[in-house]
């Protein structure tokens, strides 16, 4: 019995080529070597689906979450295929035939949607890791997966974003000089945490509020707003998916705020690409609003600063670079703020990536392990990047190899270039 494809795989499966020049930079097949594991490969595998040669597995499945989803390939293929509308298709349609894996449908269903459920879970496993005081292996890109494949979650903080700048004023701290074009700014910027900020790096929300603050924006912080999405979506659960992309944008619309902004990679792929495609015209300007935190400081700021006495060097998160197209903002920033080195190929990725990092641990390590050496080699002593999951595999990477280099976010650079004496490095 053949199997109909959905209707967006077709078209893009057609323009499929099979050149193979995604093999040249796809960073799961660099280390593998293995087709199915590659852009080509997995469309070879979707033709198949659609004409009935294959079926819905679980070896399927499984070749189907050992791709990134870093965009890489869409960037350079020739032929101009959305790769991402084919995973993601028969993603979905796999899990509509074989459903969702128990334990992440019943966090996503139950447990997201409800961020004071999600908040008690995240509490009672915090609570049995210090129970049970094993040595931590691996990390974890998304929260919700913390209960897959026997990972730790990493330590949470104490208090989240969402409780500790809840009930508070977030009004302009000063208003910096007007050089050039551009205006002094006025306005309500709402901030979209997402999930890794809100419990894990906190110190990314504080530099964001405080650097938006200085120049002299009323920041906003939702309490209602909820996860991105990304982890339901990566594996196909639609249903969750839609639920969480209505709720946020219904938050930022009752907000009434100019515009949004996001310190995540990731989630801010998802909200401007992934929400078109899940709600339509009903999240048009929900988008319009969105920007990346680099994005939005150089394309609405000018400043002036005295750059820390620190090098530092950047990692292009592939969320950021390959799927937002920012790039030349957030080295702007580092070029102002501190010693900026460029390392090796910074474009390439560091092996980071939700469901991919659960299930393909090892593989991620490999890929990781070039990035942590071309770290090392620029010389710096600090790594920027707007994305906390790169943040959170670069620091394993580093840790793994007694790296003393630190990790941090472009915004902490930032502010600390902003509001502390030249003389300190970002702490």
């Amino acid at each position: 019995m053949k199997q109909q494809a959905a209707s967006g795989w077709e078209a893009e499966i057609s323009k499929c080529a099979k050149c193979g020049k995604c093999r040249s930079i796809c960073p799961v097949f660099l280390e593998t070597g293995k087709e199915y594991m590659v852009a080509r490969g997995r469309i070879s595998l979707a033709e198949a689906l659609r004409d009935g040669e294959i079926f819905h597995t679980e070896l399927l499945r499984d070749y189907l979450l050992s791709c990134k989803k870093c965009l890489r390939c869409s960037s350079i293929c020739p032929s101009g295929v959305d790769y991402d509308v084919i995973i993601q298709g028969m993603i979905d349609d796999l899990s509509k035939n074989l459903g969702v894996w128990l334990v992440p449908r019943l966090i996503f269903r139950y447990f997201l949607p409800h961020r004071w459920l999600f908040d008690i879970l995240l509490k009672t496993v915090t609570t049995f890791q210090r129970l049970v005081p094993l040595k931590r292996h691996g990390t974890m890109r998304h929260l919700p997966f913390m209960l897959m494949g026997g990972r730790w979650v990493p330590t949470l903080a104490k208090k989240s974003v969402l409780k500790k700048y809840k009930n508070k004023s977030l009004a302009p701290t000063s208003v910096p000089p007007v050089a050039g074009d551009k205006k002094e700014f006025r306005g309500r910027v709402g901030f979209y945490v997402g999930c890794l900020i809100n419990y894990v790096y906190p110190d990314i929300a504080d530099a964001v509020v405080e650097t938006l603050q200085h120049f002299g924006a009323e920041v906003v912080i939702p309490q209602k707003q909820v996860c991105c999405g990304i982890p339901a979506r990566s594996l196909g659960d639609a249903m969750t998916a839609r639920k969480l992309a209505e709720t946020n944008v219904k938050v930022f619309e009752d907000a009434n705020v100019d515009f949004i902004v996001t310190a995540c990679a990731t989630c801010g792929r998802m909200l401007k690409k992934d929400y078109h495609h899940i709600l339509g015209k009903d999240a048009q300007k929900f988008i319009e609003k969105l920007y990346d935190v680099s994005e939005f400081v150089e394309k609405y700021f000018t400043y002036e600063l005295a750059p820390l006495n620190v090098k530092a060097t950047y990692h292009d998160p592939c969320h950021l670079s390959w799927g937002q197209n920012v790039t030349k903002q957030p080295r702007d920033i580092l070029k102002g703020a501190a010693v900026f080195k460029e390392m090796e190929n910074p474009e390439r990725c560091c092996g980071g990536g939700g469901v991919f990092n659960l299930l393909h641990y090892d593989v991620s390590m490999k890929i990781g392990d070039y990035k942590a050496k071309a770290i090392e080699k620029s010389g710096a002593e600090i790594v920027a990047t707007g994305c906390p999951g790169c943040r959170l595999q670069i620091e394993d990477l580093l840790a793994t190899k007694g790296s003393e280099v630190k990790c941090t976010h472009t915004i902490q650079v930032l502010r600390d270039a902003l509001l502390k004496s030249p003389d300190k490095k970002p702490g």
